[in-house]
């Protein structure tokens, strides 16, 4: 396999990039990548710059946001005139809002820039990082694994925690307990130390502690894609 290279793709056109070289995004047809004539694109409304292991993607346009989506997850909104890299992502698509909030995706995979990381010798590894002393019941982790799994399953505007009443249908649940349950779990990890779950993230979608628990447990390795066989 050659390393070194990033796969782009729109329509049925495909570019290669390679380390060094920038790639535009938008409607005007100087663009590398040409987007469709569609007024509510930017004519400049991107650009990817190739690093040595990962991709710079920038948002070109002075106005309008775009999206970088992976498989699954939540998306990544890059702000007019902000940058992102990849990391941790080797696939995933920009996203640009056209007209009637049409969606307009570019293809990316980046998956074949750096190889796989080597495995360290054991002898020669420096100990592992010391984990928090932080302890769930099984009742609790499969409360965080149901919360999660929207997550970890869909991408786009899909990837959302569970509400607690899909949480009381998948376990078959009383109403409020559910409620209770997590937000002992959260005073539990704020005493252990954890922060970011007191207070949460404004706006309408980040209106409770669902967010920044499933955050935890997911960034934090507490819940994983192979845990979802526990969750109907």
């Amino acid at each position: 396999m050659t390393y070194g290279q990033v796969i782009v793709g729109f329509g049925e056109r495909q570019w290669t990039l390679t380390v060094g070289e920038i790639a535009t995004i938008g409607r005007s047809q100087s663009s590398t990548i040409p987007l469709p004539a569609d007024p509510h694109l930017s004519r400049r409304a991107g650009s990817l710059r190739v690093l040595d292991d990962c991709l710079l993607v920038r948002n070109e346009s002075a106005r309008k946001p775009l999206v970088l989506r992976p498989p699954s997850g939540e998306d990544r909104v890059v702000e007019p005139q902000a940058a992102t890299t990849s990391l941790p992502f080797p696939r995933f698509e920009i996203v640009f809002a056209g007209v009637h909030g049409h969606a307009v995706s570019v293809h990316v995979d980046a998956s074949r820039l750096t190889p796989d990381p080597l495995v360290p010798d054991p002898q020669t590894r420096a100990p592992a990082t010391a984990a928090d002393p932080v302890q769930l019941t099984a009742a609790q982790r499969r409360m965080l694994v149901a919360l999660c799994a929207p997550l970890l399953r869909e991408s786009g505007p899909r990837a959302l925690p569970a509400t607690y009443a899909e949480i009381e249908a998948r376990l078959d649940l009383r109403p409020q307990y559910v409620r209770n349950l997590l937000k002992a779990l959260r005073e539990t990890l704020t005493g252990y130390g954890v922060t970011g779950l007191i207070p949460d993230d404004d706006g309408p979608r980040h209106d409770d502690f669902r967010w920044a628990l499933a955050r935890w447990a997911i960034r934090g390795g507490w819940v994983t894609a192979a845990d979802l066989e526990d969750v109907t």
